[in-house]
């Protein structure tokens, strides 16, 4: 049995949907965007964020909870990557 959710998916809007399917089925978007999406519809479908995970190609649940919990927040806009880390950019 797995643990309950801390920050369980709202509900999606009609068109939050439309374009998650879109993105899922894209082939022309980068392969992270389309997972991502991917996870969301997984979750949206009453998976567990393990299974979504799963379904997504992806390995970590814990990547798909954090997905959620930014997707709550800012919608559509969680599924843009983030910076990756890295040094700042240098002035000369």
């Amino acid at each position: 049995m797995s643990r309950r959710q801390k920050d369980p998916l709202r509900p999606l809007s009609t068109e939050e949907r439309a374009e998650l399917e879109r993105l899922s089925r894209a082939q022309a978007e980068p392969a992270g965007l389309v997972a991502r999406a991917k996870a969301l519809l997984a979750v949206a479908d009453v998976h567990s964020y393990t299974e979504a995970a799963l379904l997504a190609g992806r390995k970590s649940g814990d990547a798909v909870a954090q997905l959620v919990s930014r997707f709550n927040r800012a919608g559509l806009a969680a599924l843009e990557p983030g910076h990756g880390g890295g040094q700042p950019k240098r002035l000369r």
